[in-house]
């Protein structure tokens, strides 16, 4: 064939049609067996003989795959923790180490209930009227209940816990939350009448006011200097004589409270009481009161079981006897001595030390008052006392009394007979015996009932000490040689009854804990009563009218409650029954506590325990307040209602947000201006802890014992639903109220906001997903579409098109049944993705079949034949493109690419094998003349005689066009981007210059990117939820965490200390809430191992100390006792009283002059001579793990514990006294192979930077410390970790998928131009050209990814494995069109040298193609514009369209334009000679089909 200039063979870059004529033919030759004529038939050739098989096979396999996995009831993928965490980290690995040890829930669950102000800017919750809204929606959650299987379930049902820390009081507290309204006495509603009980009872009385009662005997009797027994402490505490004295005098004296820098007021002696439970354990007054009521109470007790053993000896004798004259005295008296003997227990004697101090703090503390209330008292009411005696001044009271007096007063009041006419009585001396004839006696009203008063000794005054008694049975030396009691003295004989023979015998008649036992076997008939105390009786009804009505309102204390027993109507009881009553009742009093039992509770009665809390005090009320005023109470530190016992201040940005001044830096000194939003933290337990809390005794209703896990898990389902739509209600109703209130429940133990969102979002695609396969639908109709209903390929495409929609839902199914669950990411991604790939094949096939020239049996294989390359490798790019994106070890994002593989594949055999038989059927049709779709009609005969040529010519060829493609490429891409002259000039310059701009425009905004993805992105703007979820991230940004260890060697000291060093460092980092040291398990275990241990100041069992270093662990006899080391660590050390309080303690560690002297001592340390150790730790040491293991659980026991540690499952024993209930002495597993935290959270996390820097800053000290392996867990590591990585993740799929795209391009463009038919190339030359092809599409790749992470940072993108999915997926479209451009560039006939020229000769085939790839992609990621779910938008929609819109740039444009400029000769790889015909356009024979 004769060479031809470019002149001659292009006209305006079109190749002429003799040209292609040639090249026609050629492949008719190439596509012809050289042999038989007729091309191989293969499997296209079966399929054409016998097409039924595969019409049907296929889709009916794909139909019954889809029917199986879609009946699966458990096929949506409802838990984020699957679709999110990734799975392949070391820290995903401990976190499996972590669930095989403690299994799968642990609990508690987390409700967060918001209130947020409805002002959008500077809202202020803290009114009045806010505070009230706020108050009554808490109520109203807190009263939800839920009706399951004819049982109704409360809050105390669910919740985490609902006791007061004591056994036996589950169901009789309120459940434990944590909210801001605590600072508020009007929060007291959440104490119903039995949590008001249980917190007086169990708490207050027992654990509050008792120790301190208690000991302030102790201070005051032994630990100061002018104490009455300041001379009996032993030899060990001499040295401490005295150490109360600055103490007391500061609470008693207002002068000397002056001198040492306090106000007057702090001289309140009821203070010292708050200050005996405050003291340090080191120190000096400290020490002397532990010790010696230690001492004190252990020799009581011994005493006291003494002086009833000789009592009963001696007794006994005399009963036994029938010649004593007292036989049957001494017989009726010693029954009653055993059973008060049989009641002697360290336990009852310090109960009755509790109520002696109790009497003579009556007398101290009451005195002052009493003088005040008698010098008013007789002001009125002496002047009657006068008429009614005349004007005799000596019958009536004195007009004053002396203190003194007083307190002689106040102490006979309280040895007087019970009352039950006023049980509180009076204590001034006025009336008879009965309370009545004021002035005509001289007795108080009422008392204890027992006389503790003693009596007077001829020798030695009055005695009323406890155990006066051992004097008279000589106790100390009892049962040795020199034992000489005193009725064994000469005229002096045992008689108790007779005091002529025993005058000594007093000595413990009037013995206070003498009378106090045998009172507990006396019984008497009374109640408890508020009567009113009478006035006179004169008979003078003007007088005994005014004293009478005096003594009614200002002498009738009306102290008791419906609580004491008996109330209004005597009953039989004991007498130390209605004395404990009556002195009970005289702690509550005004002089007192002032508190009221069944009433009052942590709201209306504070401890002093919180700073800026009184003893006895109350929380501000902010009813009637203004607003300035309730934002200035409010600026104090946040407690828990315990006022910071279990758990010290609360960080005030966990539950405190928007504000100013901001978190951390308001106080009273710079009070609140302003709070705009709070949140509470309700806690609910896992569905196995319901189980076991509803068999408890105490629960309401009765316990329930058949509760099953399934049903417990329903309840608590219902129970979070039913909370947050409670707590939600008319959150979009602007006019609903000054706060609108949003919540968030987890998904631990049951479905949470998360899960069933999840639920509904996953399954809310089908709309869209309807549109856009509609929208598919009609797209490819119009572009397949023909005025020449013959040519016309609209029936044909509908059944690709629905093929393809088989093929996609069979691959759902598929996946469904090999494990994988419908996550949201499969359900609003690969529909719109992957049906318009699979289209895309269905173009290319529908495309090289319409461009035969015949309907030919051999045209159809060999046109197959040909489709198979490009199909295959467009499947191959796709299927590896997502295989790229199982690098990542995140299930949402590997579970969406294994899905869509298996649809690729499925995609690919349709296509292949069954989509290819209805074209050969549709293309008999052709052949027959018969109408498109309606087939059925006829409209030509001669159609079919194309088939008879052996050389077709142009008038067999279809007769259709396409009119928008055709105009789009004639009108636009061809003057444009192919014909010679300026336009092209100018168009490739421009796209040169927006190709430069958009890639620098991107690298600058790759730099601009942010990472990650919350809640805020992912929960739909129309929900609560997702209103919860912007807030939380602009104002509450805090989530719970949580660190662990596993089987570290926890008895090494060194690992102790490491473990405190690493807590220490990672509470410092500044997204993490303040914790106390003593809340981390190893920390507080160690200090109660010490002498610092202060659980022996309330103990269960008096006889049974609480502290370590009293416990003797049995395997070596030795004791559960620590030691200190130097703090080489820098450990923070405690927080000690300074002159401003300090909310926090801080760390255990302790200076040298804040230690133990008794600690020092065995150091062999001094304060003075401790030379560089200037802290301590305190640590244990030589211990074995069984030693470790027993003390451990003692400590559980005895302390309630934490640590998280792993129990050994039925070994707690049941709680005697409640049913259902267990106690705290589990068996823990050892050696210990998990311990965690205290509870802890990560605040200030206002973006997503924020918690990566949160995770970074805290893992230096924890999971990345070589020396002790610690793994930080919890919702922020879970979710976020992968952020620490994600830029190594995006380099690393980015690069693999690059260097697939260059492989599999390079493959393809060797193979296909190896086997082009007639080329004479060398393999060198065509490998030389497919590798530069290959370089090429590369690049094209690498800028196609760049622009697109550019662009997507810029259209607010975060940089997330969703979004590198989408980016890995630019570079499979990328390589797409980059792969047919550059192979049917590289392949252009020969004599097209100029590179422009070739560039035309592919544009101008390969438009068509391209442009309906694109717009059919392009439409399913349109359609996901239009979902409420912002998710989507955001992480799909933005940059798949930018996906779109940049490949196909850059593959159709910038592309062409580049190879425009390359004229390379080693780049033109095409054939040198062509014969044959072809159509105007230059579109050579089954050309489409090879693209």
């Amino acid at each position: 064939m004769a060479t031809k200039d470019k002149d001659e063979a292009v006209d305006e870059l079109d190749i002429s049609p003799e040209e292609v004529q040639v090249e026609h033919a050629e492949k008719g030759v190439a596509l012809r067996n050289v042999q038989e004529g007729e091309p191989s038939p293969g499997l296209f050739g079966f399929m054409a003989s016998h097409p039924v098989p595969f019409l049907f096979i296929i889709p009916i396999i794909l139909i019954v795959l889809t029917a199986l996995g879609w009946s699966r009831e458990d096929k949506i993928e409802d838990q984020v923790s699957n679709i999110w965490i990734p799975e392949r980290s070391a820290f995903s690995m401990d976190k499996e180490y972590i669930r095989s040890v403690e299994g799968d829930e642990t609990g508690p669950s987390t409700i967060v209930a918001m209130a947020v102000s409805r002002e959008e800017e500077g809202g202020n919750l803290f009114t009045a009227e806010s505070l009230d809204e706020i108050a009554d929606r808490m109520m109203e959650v807190d009263q939800i209940a839920v009706t399951y299987k004819g049982n109704t379930f409360t809050m105390k049902d669910v919740c985490a816990r609902s006791d007061a820390g004591q056994s036996g009081t589950t169901y009789e507290y309120p459940c434990v939350r944590l909210t801001p309204m605590d600072l508020f006495e009007e929060t007291r509603w959440s104490f119903d009448e039995s949590d008001r009980l249980t917190w007086y009872n169990d708490l207050i009385h027992p654990i509050l006011a008792r120790p301190r009662i208690a000991r302030f005997g102790i201070l005051k009797n032994f630990c100061t200097s002018g104490g009455a027994n300041a001379n009996d402490l032993p030899d060990i505490l001499k040295s401490f004589k005295g150490s109360c004295d600055h103490d007391l005098l500061l609470r008693t004296n207002g002068t000397y409270a002056l001198e040492n820098g306090k106000p007057a007021d702090y001289a309140n002696p009821t203070s010292l009481l708050s200050d005996i439970g405050d003291f340090e354990n080191n120190y000096p007054c400290k020490i002397c009161v532990d010790n010696m009521y230690d001492g004190l109470m252990a020799k009581m007790t011994k005493g006291t079981v003494g002086m009833f053993q000789l009592l009963m000896f001696e007794l006994n004798k005399i009963a036994s006897d029938p010649a004593h004259a007292n036989e049957q005295d001494a017989q009726m008296m010693l029954p009653q001595v055993q059973k008060a003997f049989a009641m002697v227990k360290q336990a009852s004697v310090e109960e009755f030390w509790t109520y002696f101090v109790t009497r003579s703090l009556y007398a101290e503390l009451g005195a002052v008052d009493y003088m005040n209330g008698y010098a008013l008292l007789m002001a009125s009411l002496l002047p009657a006392c006068l008429a009614i005696f005349g004007g005799d001044a000596s019958q009536c009271p004195p007009a004053t009394v002396t203190l003194q007096e007083a307190r002689d007063a106040l102490l006979r009041h309280a040895d007087h007979s019970f009352s039950a006419v006023n049980t509180g009585g009076s204590p001034f001396p006025l009336w008879l015996e009965d309370a009545t004839g004021m002035f005509f006696g001289s007795e108080p009203v009422g008392g204890s009932g027992i006389d503790m008063n003693g009596f007077v000794h001829p020798l030695f005054g009055r005695l009323n000490s406890p155990l006066m008694s051992s004097r008279y049975f000589d106790l100390e030396k009892a049962g040795t040689a020199e034992w000489a009691p005193l009725y064994g003295a000469p005229n002096s004989t045992f008689n108790p009854f007779d005091l002529t023979q025993d005058p000594s015998w007093p000595l413990v008649q009037f013995d206070p804990i003498y009378v106090w036992f045998m009172a507990s076997v006396t019984e008497v008939s009374a109640s408890c009563n508020n009567g009113k105390v009478g006035g006179t009786i004169t008979g003078n009804t003007e007088l005994d009218q005014k004293t009478g009505a005096v003594a009614a309102t200002r002498m009738s204390p009306e102290w008791c409650t419906q609580y004491n027993e008996p109330t209004g109507t005597d009953e039989i009881r004991t007498q130390t029954h209605f004395a404990k009553m009556w002195y009970d009742l005289l702690i509550d009093s005004e002089p007192f506590l002032g508190i009221n039992q069944g009433e009052d509770d942590p709201y209306s009665f504070t401890t002093g325990q919180g700073c800026d809390y009184e003893l006895t005090g109350s929380r501000y009320s902010y009813t009637g307040q203004s607003t300035d005023d309730i934002l200035y109470s409010a600026s104090r530190d946040l407690y828990y209602i315990d006022e910071g016992v279990s758990i010290g201040a609360l960080d005030t940005s966990l539950l405190i947000g928007d504000v100013e001044p901001p978190n951390g830096e308001y106080n009273f000194d710079n009070p609140l201006k302003r709070v705009g939003a709070i949140q509470n933290l309700y806690f609910l337990n896992i569905p196995s802890k319901i189980v076991d809390r509803v068999k408890n005794c105490n629960r309401p209703g009765g316990p329930i014992e058949d509760l099953t896990e399934e049903d417990a898990k329903e309840i608590l389902r219902q129970f979070k639903l039913k909370f947050e739509d409670d707590w939600s209600r008319d959150w979009d109703d602007e006019d609903s109220g000054n706060v609108q209130f949003v919540a968030f429940a987890d998904d631990t133990g049951a479905e949470g906001t998360t899960q069933r969102v999840l639920n509904e979002v996953t399954l809310s695609s089908g709309q869209l997903m309807g549109i856009s396969i509609f929208i598919i639908f009609f797209f490819s109709v119009v572009f397949l579409f023909s005025f020449d209903v013959i040519q016309s390929k609209v029936l044909v495409t509908i059944v690709g098109v629905s093929l393809v929609i088989i093929a996609f839902f069979g691959a759902l199914g598929t996946a469904i049944l090999s494990g994988i669950k419908l996550n949201v990411g499969i359900s609003w991604t690969l529909p719109f993705i992957i049906i318009g790939l699979g289209v895309d094949d269905m173009y290319i096939v529908l495309l090289a079949l319409k461009g035969n020239r015949s309907y030919t049996r051999s045209d159809f294989i060999a046109t197959m034949k040909h489709v198979v390359v490009p199909v295959s490798m467009t499947s191959m790019v796709n299927f590896c493109m997502f295989s790229v994106m199982n690098i990542s070890d995140i299930p949402g994002v590997y579970t969406i690419a294994r899905t869509a593989m298996i649809a690729v594949a499925f995609l690919w055999a349709t296509i292949i094998l069954c989509f290819p038989a209805y074209c050969y059927l549709d293309t008999k049709r052709q052949e027959a003349g018969r109408v498109d779709v309606l087939f059925c009609i006829k409209k030509r005969q001669d159609v079919a005689d194309a088939s008879k040529n052996d050389a077709p010519t142009n008038e067999s060829l279809p007769t259709d066009s396409d009119p928008v493609t055709g105009f789009l490429y004639d009108k636009f891409y061809k003057p444009l981007i192919i014909r010679e002259g300026l336009p092209r000039t100018v168009t490739h310059v421009l796209v040169g210059i927006a190709t430069l701009t958009l890639l620098g425009v991107s690298i600058w905004g790759a730099t601009q990117g942010e990472v990650g993805l919350g809640l805020e992105d992912f929960f739909p703007y129309n929900y609560q939820a997702g209103q919860w979820a912007r807030y939380r991230t602009e104002y509450l940004a805090s989530w719970p965490m949580t660190m662990n260890w596993g089987a570290v060697n926890y008895t090494n000291p060194d690992t102790q200390m490491r473990m405190i060093w690493q807590f220490e460092n990672v509470v410092s980092t500044e997204h993490i809430a303040e914790v106390d040291t003593n809340q981390l398990w190893i920390a507080d275990f160690a200090v109660w191992t010490t002498r610092q241990c202060t659980d022996n100041f309330y103990k269960r069992d008096p006889a049974q100390p609480e502290c370590g270093s009293d416990i003797i662990y049995p395997g070596d006899g030795t004791m559960c006792e620590g030691t200190w080391m130097p703090n080489t660590l820098g450990l923070r050390e405690k927080v000690f009283n300074t002159e401003s309080c300090q909310p926090r303690e801080g760390g255990v560690c302790r200076p040298t002059n804040q230690m133990h002297p008794f600690d020092l001592m065995i150091l062999g340390q001094t304060v003075e001579g401790a030379g560089e150790v200037l802290s301590w730790c305190p640590v244990f040491q030589g211990w074995s793990d069984d030693k470790l293991k027993f003390c451990v659980e003692k400590w559980r026991d005895f302390t309630g514990g934490g640590g998280g540690l792993i129990l050994e499952d039925d070994t707690a024993n049941e709680n005697p006294k409640c049913k259902g209930e267990f106690l705290k002495d589990d068996e823990i597993i050892s050696p210990i192979p998990l311990s965690k935290g205290p509870s802890m959270f990560a605040i200030k996390l206002f973006s997503h930077q924020d918690t990566v820097d949160m995770i970074e800053q805290t893992r230096a000290f924890c999971d990345d410390d070589e020396q002790v392996h610690c793994v930080l867990s919890g919702i922020p590591y879970d979710y976020w970790e992968q952020y620490t990585t994600i830029y190594g993740t995006l380099y690393e799929t980015s690069g693999v998928a690059i260097a697939i795209g260059f492989v599999v391009a390079v493959l393809f463009l060797f193979v296909k131009i190896y086997l082009e038919p007639l080329h004479n190339h060398s393999v060198h030359q065509i490998l030389a050209g497919s590798l530069a092809g290959g370089f090429i599409i590369a690049i094209t790749c690498l800028i196609s990814v760049i622009t697109v992470i550019g662009l997507s940072s810029l259209a607010e993108v975060n940089l997330t494995a969703f979004s590198v999915m989408s980016y890995v997926l630019s570079i499979g479209f990328a390589v797409e069109y980059s792969v047919h451009v550059t192979h049917r560039w590289l392949t252009a006939p020969s004599e097209l040298e100029s590179a422009k020229d070739r560039v035309g000769y592919s544009m101008s085939f390969l438009f068509l193609p391209t442009f309906m790839s694109f717009i059919s992609s392009t439409i399913g990621v349109v359609c996901l514009a239009f979902t409420d779910f912002e998710f989507n938008r955001v992480f799909f929609f933005r940059p798949l369209l930018i996906v779109m819109f940049v490949t196909y740039f850059y593959g159709c444009y910038s592309l062409p334009v580049l190879l425009s400029t390359l004229n390379a000769r080693f780049l033109r790889l095409g054939q040198q000679s062509r014969v044959g015909v072809s159509d105007s356009d230059g579109k050579g024979d089954h050309e489409l089909g090879e693209e």
